[in-house]
């Protein structure tokens, strides 16, 4: 669960107020990475470290995540790998859901991240999520 919720964090989108809001060093300084007010240098983590790299200084650093499903996550969001090599269930629909654009919000069997996932497509809201940081992380993003 907690892999989910942090891989989820670490790939979505978030606004200003969203990153302070964020108790976790580590995603917080991710999160503010992303908005271009620090760099990845300072998350401890080092496969959240590779894959803020990768993400927001266009690096190749997916690679260097040790985690399988957390670096096939990473090469699907850069468009050189797909989700099908993803073990975890929930962690391959969310990818499916973020990078191809399905419904496998759906198939998603942790309520909080299902629910997060269809607020992120649009398709359901933030108020079913019951936790904190992902509920108000939701808010930030939904559509």
């Amino acid at each position: 669960m907690r892999l989910i919720l942090a891989v989820m964090l670490m790939f979505s989108s978030y606004v200003y107020a969203s990153c302070e809001n964020i108790s976790n060093d580590d995603q917080r300084n991710y999160c503010k990475a992303r908005e271009g007010r620090g760099g990845c240098q300072n998350i401890k983590n080092d496969d959240q470290r590779n894959a803020c790299k990768a993400e927001t200084e266009g690096t190749s650093d997916c690679g260097n995540i040790r985690d399988n499903d957390q670096r096939n996550y990473c090469k699907a969001k850069q468009g050189s790998g797909g989700c099908q090599n993803i073990k975890n269930d929930d962690m391959r629909n969310a990818c499916k859901a973020q990078t191809e654009g399905t419904s496998d919000c759906g198939n998603i069997r942790d309520d909080n991240q299902r629910n997060y996932c269809k607020a992120q497509q649009g398709s359901g809201g933030c108020q079913n999520i019951k936790d904190d940081g992902l509920r108000n992380q939701c808010k930030s993003i939904a559509p």
